[in-house]
Formats: structure tokens, C-alpha cells, sequence
């Protein structure tokens, strides 16, 4: 008789059970991982990110068509905020600093309001005074390269940032990471038991053996229905 591997849905059904039985052994993997990962991660740094926000607006004396063109400059000109020129300026605004124009861009977001006519610009960074100097740096920046484009006031400052409020939390982030130490550690004896147990050679249903021209059936096991059936 020949013996033909045909994965179907009980060997599948199977194999998860042999991962439920063996679940100490996921855990137990598991927490090595997981010390693995406080041991790597025991002299890291612990570093919280700040973000400080910077309100710019479009004058409008409240009639449709300034309205609609305050609108129109928002959405036309707002990603020139993360803009090399814009950038750049900033640095140059900001005096003596070891930023170049590329950690600017890289620190800076930007958001607008519902309305169209109001724009936040963010600034992120692991110091919480650099980054409000960043944010109102780039602000002022971006209110004179919109003054130059436009010959107007287009733009202006509503409220500069003052203060930075935490945006990420570092120890947070740490645990973060060596809980997926556990859950690697868990995940990797997981596969590992499902797999052996898939591709084992025990036999599940008939429809994994076939019979070749040579075999001799030497006799049948009838189906019992009922447990009392002789």
C-alpha cells in the first residue's frame, strides 16, 4: 500500500491542537526571548519625544471671496512648509545650531483645520526646547517665503509654541519592545510544534493511502455505527 502525505483540514486542526497541548513549552521559550530582550535592551537609552505646535491662519474680513481665496492659499502652498527652502531658512533663522535643513524636514508635520483657512505646524524632537524653536522657526520661515510668493500677508502667526507637550513616551516604547521578544519567542515554538506535527508521517484518514497494482487486501474492518453493535 502506498502512502500518499495529503494535508487537509483535520491535519491542520490537529497540528493547532498539538500547539494548544504544548503551550508551557511556548511560554517557556517565550520568556527566554523575553529575558533575551531586557538583557539587550538593559543600557539602552530611555529618550522621550516632545512636540511643540506653532498656529498660522489667513486674514479674512469674513466675506465669501477672501474666504475662499485664504482657503485656496492653504491648500495650494502648505507643503511647501516641509520644503528644502523653507527648511533651510529655518536653520538660518534659528543662529547657532547643529541642525541642517534635512533633520528640519524630518522633525516637521503639519496639519489643517476643518475650516481651510487655519494650518498647525508640528515640530517632534527628543529635546522639548528644540522643538519649540524648530516649530516657530519654521513658522516664521514659511510667513516670509509666503510674503515673498505672494507680495501679501497671506499668511501670519496665530499663536507660537510656547511649550511642548510629550508625544512619545520612551520607557513605553522600551517595554514595547521586549514584550515582542515575548511574543517572538511564543510565535517561533508555536511554528515549530505546528510544523513538525503537519509534516509528521502519521496517518489521518483514508484518503492518504492508496492502493497499488501489487497490493493484496487481506480483509475489511467494518464500521461500527453504535457502540452495542457486535
Amino acid at each position: 500500500m502506498k502512502y500518499t502525505k495529503v494535508i487537509d483540514i483535520e491535519d491542520i486542526k490537529v497540528s493547532l491542537l498539538a500547539v494548544w497541548k504544548n503551550i508551557a513549552k511556548c511560554c517557556i521559550l517565550a520568556l527566554i526571548f523575553f529575558a533575551i530582550g531586557i538583557v539587550l535592551t538593559l543600557n539602552g537609552d530611555v529618550n522621550n519625544a516632545y512636540k511643540a505646535s506653532t498656529s498660522l491662519y489667513c486674514p479674512v474680513n469674513g466675506n465669501y471671496t477672501e474666504t475662499s481665496s485664504a482657503v485656496q492659499i492653504i491648500s495650494s502652498y502648505a507643503s511647501l512648509i516641509k520644503s528644502q527652502k523653507v527648511a533651510e531658512h529655518a536653520v538660518s533663522n534659528m543662529g547657532n545650531t547643529n541642525l541642517n535643513y534635512r533633520n528640519v524636514q524630518n522633525m516637521i508635520s503639519y496639519s489643517t483645520s476643518s475650516s481651510g483657512i487655519n494650518l498647525t505646524i508640528n515640530a517632534v524632537s527628543y529635546n522639548p526646547e528644540e522643538a519649540i524653536i524648530v516649530a516657530n522657526a519654521v513658522a516664521n520661515a514659511f510667513v516670509e517665503e509666503m510674503r515673498t510668493m505672494t507680495g501679501i500677508d497671506a499668511v501670519e502667526i496665530l499663536s507660537a509654541a510656547e511649550t511642548a507637550s510629550m508625544y512619545q513616551n520612551g520607557m513605553v516604547d522600551l517595554w514595547k519592545l521586549r514584550i515582542s521578544f515575548f511574543v517572538i519567542g511564543f510565535a517561533v515554538m508555536a511554528v515549530i510544534i505546528f510544523a513538525i506535527e503537519l509534516f509528521s508521517d502519521k496517518l489521518r484518514s483514508v484518503n492518504q493511502c492508496l492502493l497499488a497494482d501489487d497490493d493484496v487486501i487481506l480483509g475489511i474492518i467494518p464500521e461500527i455505527k453504535d457502540n452495542n453493535e457486535k
